[in-house]
């Protein structure tokens, strides 16, 4: 019950996170830890959304700490890392959520700061698919596992790209799509923005014919057959989230329609991350 109440709350924490963003409410309350000096801040919009933001941070910061105490004491040998790793990486975050507001806001740090809680939902997801004793994962390069944490690791990058599109300000330094300016290639004359903007499309083109060249893969090879399921619906979600990310250019970053774009994304982790585990267990990472 613990695990998913915590992976629930920092999915809704990242989502918030993306729509502070998104309605520029990131300095809603300008000082840290308190709010316009207050514990209890002013009625203003931007205000909550920003306060409501640390509030629910609270909550899944509580959360990972009762997840976390269950699994050291369930978990054995070095397994006992995970959950440790998990409270080192948030007591960070928290210090380094401070520093954003106090510095206002900059792009390197917030981008950090996603990347950051990403990795801590991710170990959340982890500890609560695994109750029981506890193992370490298997990180080899070779084999099924192999496969599905190189896919795993292109989301994870592709996500965290994204949030440096959105906090350097370059999600409409191309406002059409799928061009960039009328043209497939980025152009010099946009500058920085444009390059940013185009290594985000161009990103998620790649991870799209990923996923579909792994469906076929499982298609063909009866080996991965048990991951036909997962793969079909890795693709399938990946070709809507391209629809989402030319919804949110089109829409001139409607913050809905951003947290959406978001939302979907971590969906794919969820799923490639599942595909991963399942290839963890014994006898099946190879």
């Amino acid at each position: 019950m613990i695990g998913r109440v915590a992976v629930g709350l920092f999915f809704l924490l990242l989502i918030w996170g993306n729509l502070v963003a998104g309605l520029e409410a990131g300095l809603g309350c300008p000082d840290w830890p308190l709010c316009h000096g207050r514990f209890i801040p002013p009625a203003k919009f931007d205000t909550w959304m920003e306060f409501g933001h640390r509030l629910i941070a609270a909550a899944a910061t509580i959360s990972l700490a009762l997840l976390a105490r269950r699994r050291f004491h369930a978990y054995a040998g070095k397994a006992r890392a995970i959950p440790v790793v998990a409270l080192a990486l948030i007591a960070v975050e928290i210090v380094l959520g401070g520093v954003v507001v106090v510095l206002e806001l900059p792009v390197n740090f917030t981008t950090v700061h996603f990347a950051i809680g990403l990795s801590v939902f991710l170990l959340v997801c982890y500890m609560a698919a695994n109750d029981g004793v506890g193992r370490i994962p298997h990180y080899s390069l070779g084999g099924y596992s192999g496969l599905f944490l190189g896919m795993g690791a292109m989301l994870f990058f592709q996500l965290v790209l994204g949030a440096y599109v959105r906090h350097s300000d370059s999600g409409l330094a191309c406002t059409d799509f799928p061009k960039c300016g009328g043209q497939w290639l980025p152009v010099a004359a946009g500058g920085g923005k444009v390059l940013v903007q185009s290594a985000h499309r161009l990103a998620a083109y790649l991870v799209f014919l990923t996923t579909a060249l792994l469906f076929l893969v499982t298609r063909v090879d009866s080996r991965l057959g048990a991951y036909r399921g997962d793969a079909l619906g890795l693709m399938l979600v990946c070709l809507f989230q391209v629809a989402v990310g030319a919804a949110v250019v089109l829409s001139h970053l409607v913050p809905a329609v951003a947290a959406v774009h978001l939302a979907v994304a971590l969906a794919m982790m969820l799923i490639a991350g599942r595909m991963w585990l399942r290839a963890t267990e014994t006898g099946s990472g190879r």
